[in-house]
Formats: structure tokens, C-alpha cells, sequence
């Protein structure tokens, strides 16, 4: 069945930022931006916007939003609304701003029945609407057209979202209870002001899928970027910026790598890896990166391997000292390539594996004490380990 989206934005004249919360500004675009964006991804094949007279931040919103080629329907009432909806349509709707999971609505979008998502009713209730004694709407359902098309017909001087979800409830829509830990994360979901967006941001930053290569990334790196991620995207930093600042280093990283510099191209490989996991952040809390920047970053993968086998060039045209190493660090290229090849061809990597970050690190330390064998014979055995377990699980697949 088709889907559309019905954005409820508040009804006020003249309406100031600081008192609609679909002009509040997060990672360098609107509420309403994202919120249409994300109905997008489930899959609305048309996006509605229910509002009275727009502010001028509205109308620039829906101007950019055209611009990337997604046009918004404007419909000035609920009855105007209700005359853009097929009559076989499901309809994800948001009452004003709702931060729901991809994942969380995906399961209700992809159940098929009107579904609504609900709190405790003591929680939020200066931000949600009361169902009953047990629970508050959240904000967010997919509801049949028809019921939104027959709840205009007999609306009459009622408010149209209290009304729709209640008809609702009556024909008996089923509840799922949104994943929260406590209440203080009612205010995070459902920004209203321009304070609230401080833990808007905690909360998109500590929830954003991002995939981390290796255990170091996913236990050091990535707890401490989530928090950072959050204060930065407060600030007019976007991931478009931050991906230009991550292929810099990598370009000097491998720039170095040629030069003969094994020790600084680890550590700018360190620091790019950490980079390109903020830009993948930050592109979850506003606008994305674009996304040629976004195919450069996801071959980092292959800029170690480059290290050294540079290296081993090099090593193999000097002294009679370096050949030991320089066939190492060939060997351990090798199979480093072997393993990317087979996770693109996709084959799953184990989680106990360091990965490139964690590599690099441990190469880092050997190079700089003086012991780069020790330093590349300790990820080759980790490599060679690695691929066993890869084999081993296709094997078994």
C-alpha cells in the first residue's frame, strides 16, 4: 500500500523560531528538513505540510528542500491536507517534531496496520497529547487516509491531531510503546525550544548507526566521538567541512607514505580515521556528507596497506638491513588487501579484529620504538588469524 507523510506544524501566526519547533536549527539544517527527510527513507512516496501562514524560515526550508529535489505539498488546513491524500494511502504522521529511530519506524511502517507509538502518560505531558490513564501519544502514527478524510468531514471546531489520534484509539489502532530509558529523554525527542536541542543532539549523536572498523573504533574511539559529535553539531560545523578535512588527511597520509615517512603517515592515518567517524556523525545529526566525499572516505580502508607497500619499496631499494622488514610489511599488505577484498564482497569480518585504526596504532608504537618488525609481525599473525576465522564462518554459511 502507498505511503505519504503529514507534517502538523503548529498553527500560530506569525510564528517565530524560537516558538515553532520546525524551524529549530540541528547540524546545519531545520527540524522540518530532517523530518522530511526521514519520511523519504520510509519510504512516502509524498510529504504534506499542514501549517497556517509561514514564517519566512518556513518558506526558505521548503525553497531548499525543493532545491534537492524533494517538493513538499503546502496545505494551509487540515481539510486541504485531507483533499491531497489518496483514499488507499497509509500516512506517517508526525504532530510537530518527534525524533523516532529509522529502525523503530521502519518496523511500524512495515507492519501494514495503523500503529501509534506511545509514553507513559505521566511522561512529557507538557510536550504530548493524553490518551487515557495509561499512556500518551508520542507524536508519531501511520494512520488509513480514510480516517484522516473522515475526521476533517466531521472536525467542526475541534483540534485536528487530538481528534484524529483519539478516532484512533476508538477503532482500535494498536500501541507501541517508544523505547525510552526514563523521562528526560522526553525533552530530547521533542525539542520545543532552542535549549532543549543540546540534548536533541546527545540523544541523535548516542543512537546514529555509524559502522566502526575494528574493536579500537568501537570501544575507545567511538564513545568518546558521540559526545563530541553532539557539541559539535551545535556549532556551524557540517560533515560536507569535516569529510573535506578527513581526505585532506588521508591525501597527506599517503603523500607521506611516498616520501618515506612511515611514522607521521600512521599518525595522520590515526587521526583521519577519527575524522571521517565524526563527519559519518555529524552527517546523521544534519545534512550528510555529499556523496562522492562519502564513496573517497569508505575506501580509507585501503590508504594502510598503501603505507606499507611503500614502505617496503623503499625498504627493498636501501640498505641490506631494511629487507627483512620491507618483506614484512609487503606480506602484511598482501593480506590486508585479501581481507578488504573479501569484506566488499561480502564476507563478515570478525568483531575482535582491530582493524585499521587499531593497526596502525600498534605499527605506530613499534616504528617509533625502533622495532618495526615486532610491530608487523604482530598484525600479520593478527591478519593471517583474521582470515582463518573469515574462511571458517563461510565455510560453515
Amino acid at each position: 500500500m502507498p505511503l505519504a507523510a503529514l507534517i502538523l506544524a503548529q498553527g500560530d501566526t506569525d510564528v517565530a523560531p524560537s516558538s515553532q519547533p520546525l524551524l529549530l536549527t540541528l547540524g546545519g539544517q531545520t527540524l522540518l528538513e530532517r523530518l522530511a527527510y526521514q519520511a523519504t527513507r520510509m519510504g512516502a512516496a509524498h510529504i504534506i505540510l499542514c501549517a497556517g501562514a509561514l514564517p519566512g524560515g518556513m518558506v526558505s526550508a521548503l525553497d531548499r528542500l525543493k532545491a534537492r529535489g524533494l517538493d513538499i505539498a503546502l496545505a494551509r488546513s487540515p481539510r486541504e491536507a485531507a483533499d491531497k491524500l489518496h483514499p488507499d494511502e497509509n500516512v506517517l504522521v508526525y504532530a510537530n517534531v518527534v525524533f523516532v529511530q529509522d529502525e523503530a519506524l521502519s518496523r511500524m511502517v512495515g507492519s501494514g496496520v495503523p500503529e501509534m507509538l506511545t509514553l507513559p502518560e505521566p511522561w512529557g505531558r507538557d510536550r504530548f497529547e493524553r490518551i487515557d490513564a495509561t499512556d500518551n501519544w508520542a507524536g508519531v502514527a501511520t494512520l488509513p487516509a480514510s480516517l484522516i478524510r473522515e475526521t476533517v468531514a466531521m472536525l467542526g471546531e475541534w483540534a485536528f491531531a487530538p481528534t484524529l489520534i483519539r478516532r484512533a484509539v476508538q477503532q482500535g489502532v494498536t500501541r507501541t510503546p517508544l523505547a525510552l530509558r526514563d523521562e528526560a529523554e522526553t525533552d530530547e525527542i521533542a525539542p520545543i525550544i532552542q535549549d532543549d536541542l543540546s540534548g536533541t543532539a546527545r540523544a541523535i549523536a548516542r543512537h546514529a548507526d555509524v559502522v566502526a572498523d575494528g574493536v579500537v573504533e568501537r570501544l575507545a574511539l567511538m564513545p568518546v566521538l558521540r559526545r563530541f559529535a553532539a557539541w559539535v553539531s551545535l556549532k556551524p560545523v557540517s560533515s560536507t567541512m569535516m569529510a573535506a578535512l578527513a581526505l585532506t588527511l588521508l591525501a597527506a597520509t599517503v603523500g607521506l607514505a611516498c616520501l618515506n615517512q612511515p611514522i607521521p603517515a600512521f599518525a595522520l592515518l590515526i587521526a583521519a580515521s577519527v575524522t571521517t567517524l565524526l563527519t559519518k556523525l555529524l552527517g546523521q545529526t544534519g545534512v550528510p556528507e555529499p556523496k562522492a566525499m562519502a564513496r573517497l572516505l569508505d575506501g580509507r580502508s585501503l590508504v594502510l596497506p598503501i603505507i606499507l607497500i611503500s614502505g617496503a619499496a623503499y625498504g627493498f631499494t636501501g640498505w641490506k638491513g631494511q629487507w627483512a622488514t620491507a618483506i614484512f610489511a609487503l606480506w602484511l599488505a598482501v593480506q590486508m588487501l585479501i581481507t578488504i577484498h573479501a569484506a566488499r564482497r561480502g564476507a563478515r569480518l570478525p568483531h575482535w579484529r582491530a582493524g585499521a585504526t587499531g593497526e596502525a596504532l600498534v605499527l605506530l608504537v613499534a616504528y617509533a620504538a625502533g622495532w618495526p618488525m615486532i610491530g608487523l609481525v604482530l598484525i600479520l599473525v593478527h591478519a593471517v588469524i583474521s582470515q582463518v576465522w573469515v574462511q571458517q564462518k563461510s565455510l560453515q554459511a
